[in-house]
């Protein structure tokens, strides 16, 4: 789970400043199907969970004891990207980027950031074990 994820959120989320902080650069754990939401105009796709795998952010300080604490460094979190179909066409363990942060669609809860994207792209440069480098997967609306 993400630690100090309320830095990336007021009302909305600051997509584009965790983007930023996490250098847009992941490592693919996981995916799977979602479903979407209809009636609230979100589209089908794919949710992933994804490790960071860099950490810019400024730290945080603990105000109790003045220590900083860990940053992102390694967590994990999932990012759904809408209007792709399942499954992606990468693999476990593929380096990833990701594309056109949805801030009408994504939100903070409980402490949670729930976030969507129109698309994501594999980090050709940084995955040298798997063939078919430069995939990229963008959504399209409905």
């Amino acid at each position: 789970m993400l630690k100090h994820s309320n830095r990336y959120a007021a009302t909305l989320v600051k997509g584009e400043d965790f983007l930023k902080d996490t250098g847009n650069k992941y490592r693919l754990i996981s995916q799977r199907q979602y479903k979407g939401k209809p009636d609230k105009g979100i589209p089908a796709g794919v949710t992933v969970t994804l490790q960071i795998i860099e950490d810019n952010s400024e730290p945080v300080i603990d105000k109790a004891t003045g220590q900083e604490k860990d940053n992102n460094l390694f967590e994990t979190f999932d990012a759904t990207i809408v209007g792709v179909s399942y499954p992606l066409a990468f693999h476990k363990g593929d380096y990833v980027a990701l594309e056109e942060f949805k801030e009408e669609i994504s939100y903070y809860i409980n402490f949670n950031l729930i976030l969507r994207f129109g698309g994501i792209r594999l980090l050709k440069a940084m995955n040298t074990q798997h063939n078919g480098g430069g995939n990229n997967v963008t959504g399209q609306t409905k």
